[in-house]
């Protein structure tokens, strides 16, 4: 983080975490930033924070609960974008330009995020990986920023079911987030709606697409799709790779309550966001937080006239025919010149 985005930071905050005087000079809004910063970027434990700011290991673990509960407070109406047809709209366009992935609005998945047993719990957090956790599920942008989250499912369940439970995934079924009407990829072809991309671990619908089951049998068409899917989704396991990377609270449990483990992720999700979109008014070079991969190579994402031309039928096996669309696409006009390689040197 550069010195110009904490005091940009601080400036959005600070006024919310100030603490009025009464016996003595509180702790400054500065200084209580500073504590929570600091715990959530070097994973110390709150002892270790105690020691270096010379503040007893009570108020540091009262700032940092207050202090992330504020960051959420402030930053979230300011880091997540609106859902209205023209934000969905410009990220679709980055999809397409940056990730070869058209009408895709974003790439969807679970991180379980390690917690302390909390009391009388039984097997509620636990996990298949062996460990208590509550669970972040996030839909992110083609450049690594989180859409829509929640936070807090326990570690048990899995992503397809928080999702089908989760507050942004029923507004999806009930088409409730002003998403764009279904347009042509191409010209003359058929309307097609726009979608989140996503893994086996989600449900096949005409607002979420998944790879086909992979097996020996695949064919080279529904191969090709697998490989390009995945080359759009893995933007989510990145952007839960750079939060982990930047804020190394994950690297370990978090030892709090599940309250406060909640507001942490809350407030590592905004300032992850906020880092973000602050940087990319920079260039490349300049850019600390994230950076550009081998793999994003930009090709011409303008529409093109399709020589096997594809018609949706059945609407109760929409969703299917969807799928098929692109994969039918992604193999003839929608090609990549690398994608070919990439199919035969790798098991899509």
């Amino acid at each position: 983080m550069y010195p110009e985005t904490f005091e940009l930071l601080l400036s959005i905050v600070g006024p919310h975490i100030e603490k009025q005087y009464c016996i003595r000079d509180p702790i400054s809004s500065r200084t209580r930033l500073l504590i929570c910063l600091r715990y959530l970027a070097s994973g110390d434990s709150m002892t270790s924070i105690s020691y270096s700011f010379r503040v007893a290991v009570c108020t540091v673990s009262k700032i940092i609960s207050e202090t992330c509960e504020e960051l959420w407070n402030t930053l979230q109406k300011l880091v997540f974008p609106d859902v209205k047809e023209e934000n969905w709209l410009k990220i679709a366009n980055n999809f397409a330009i940056k990730w070869n992935f058209p009408h895709c609005i974003g790439a969807i998945d679970g991180k379980h995020v390690q917690i302390q047993s909390p009391p009388h719990s039984g097997s509620t957090f636990y996990n298949y990986k062996g460990h208590h956790s509550i669970n972040l599920l996030a839909v992110c942008d083609a450049d690594y920023c989180f859409t829509l989250v929640d936070i807090g499912a326990e570690g048990r369940q899995s992503d397809g079911g928080i999702f089908s439970n989760s507050i942004f995934g029923q507004r999806f079924e009930n088409k409730d987030l002003n998403l764009p009407e279904p347009k042509s990829i191409e010209i003359s072809g058929p309307a097609i709606p726009f979608v989140l991309v996503a893994d086996e671990a989600f449900a096949l619908t005409n607002y979420m697409m998944r790879p086909y089951p992979r097996s020996k049998h695949l064919n080279r068409q529904k191969k090709v799709f697998n490989y390009r899917l995945s080359r759009a989704r893995r933007v989510i396991e990145s952007a839960f790779g750079i939060l982990a990377a930047k804020w190394r609270i994950y690297r370990r449990a978090i030892i709090a309550s599940v309250s406060t483990a909640e507001k942490i992720i809350q407030a590592t999700v905004c300032l992850h966001n906020f880092i973000i979109l602050n940087e990319n008014k920079l260039s490349n070079h300049y850019r600390r937080y994230t950076h550009v991969t081998t793999e994003d190579q930009i090709v011409n994402g303008a529409l093109q006239e399709n020589t096997r031309p594809f018609v949706l039928r059945n609407k109760d096996n929409s969703a299917y025919q969807i799928r098929n669309y692109f994969a039918t696409y992604f193999e003839n006009a929608g090609a990549l010149p690398w994608q070919w390689e990439k199919v035969l040197q790798n098991d899509f």
